[in-house]
């Protein structure tokens, strides 16, 4: 019995490993995709926008409303409960990106920073209902 318990103990290292690793791999996949209401403060008072994001394995994809329609994020990206991605603006002659990072919240939110010529804002989005 006393040469089994290293085994044994072996054997449950290894299937907790396993266990902690499809969890994270089950979270990774999770709850980034799906239609979000962001807000954030400008100068000129609080914006409202809609971004639909859809989340497959790390890579994100997804669509932004703007004041100039739809525009399509770039260079999305998940690692854990962190997302990342940029929007490409471009205002008459003038391309310019504004870098979207935020991290999901134990509440269902999301809050993060957007990166723009301007200087760096921080933003909060939840999950619309459909």
């Amino acid at each position: 019995m006393l040469k089994r318990i290293p085994l044994l103990l072996g054997v449950l290292v290894a299937g907790i490993g396993s266990l902690t690793h499809a969890q994270e791999a089950g979270a990774a996949k999770a709850v980034m995709s799906g239609q979000w209401e962001v807000n954030w403060e400008t100068p000129r008072g609080p914006m409202t926008m809609t971004m639909e994001l859809k989340q497959d394995g790390e890579a994100l994809t997804g669509k932004v409303e703007t004041r100039g329609g739809w525009q399509d994020i770039k260079d999305g990206k998940v690692s854990g409960s962190d997302m990342s991605f940029v929007l490409e603006m471009v205002r008459g002659d003038q391309t310019f990106a504004l870098a979207y990072k935020g991290t999901l919240q134990d509440d269902g939110t999301l809050q993060g920073t957007i990166t723009t010529p301007r200087g760096e804002r921080p933003w909060t989005a939840k999950r619309v209902e459909s």
